[in-house]
């Protein structure tokens, strides 16, 4: 019986290159990445902040950088609803975010505040950093502006309505921290 070795030689190395394809697309499936999570919710703790000192957040990734920012907290002038419009550069775990927007308040003090007061709030430089887990930490410096709808007494101690002044008077620096959890 006589075998042929070049049809065999062929047919052994056939199979070996057709596993050899199959192996290496198994680690390039592996390999590519999950996607970036696009709903964060937050808690935020700032001075002059869009939320106040206290409050919480829901963000949604619109597309690669830009986000979108809602948020309910409590600060000087009552409390707050907000909604800010965000860009967020930067790779996956470490981020440049920056924002603007209003926040109108519903004061609970009279003497304090009265109307709705309506805020411009800029998050002008800000970092998050956002673990594998999905846990973010993030800070941001920036400004906050009445815009009108009210009247402030700030600091709030002897305040009488009197003494309120026109939310537009009260331009500020502002700050907040955050911890977020993106899904």
């Amino acid at each position: 019986m006589t075998t042929r070795p070049i049809p065999l030689l062929i047919a052994l190395l056939l199979s070996a290159s057709a596993g050899a394809r199959a192996a290496d697309s198994v680690p390039a499936a592996i390999a590519s990445p999950a996607p970036e999570p696009r709903t964060g919710i937050g808690l935020d703790v700032g001075i002059g902040s869009a939320l106040g000192e206290l409050g919480v957040t829901l963000t949604e990734s619109v597309g690669r950088v830009a986000r979108l920012e809602l948020g309910a907290g409590v600060g000087v002038s009552g409390y707050q609803l907000s909604f800010m419009p965000k860009i967020a550069l930067g790779q996956p775990h470490d981020h440049f975010v920056a924002g603007v927007g209003l926040s109108v308040a519903f004061p609970d003090n009279a003497y304090i505040a009265s109307g709705h007061p309506i805020w411009l709030n800029v998050d002008a430089l800000g970092y998050e950093h956002r673990f594998d887990t999905g846990i973010a930490i993030s800070s941001t410096v920036g400004f906050s502006g009445g815009l009108g709808g009210g009247r402030l007494c700030f600091p709030p101690d002897g305040c009488e309505e009197q003494f309120q002044e026109p939310v537009t008077h009260w331009w500020f620096p502002q700050a907040r921290v955050g911890l977020a959890y993106w899904f």
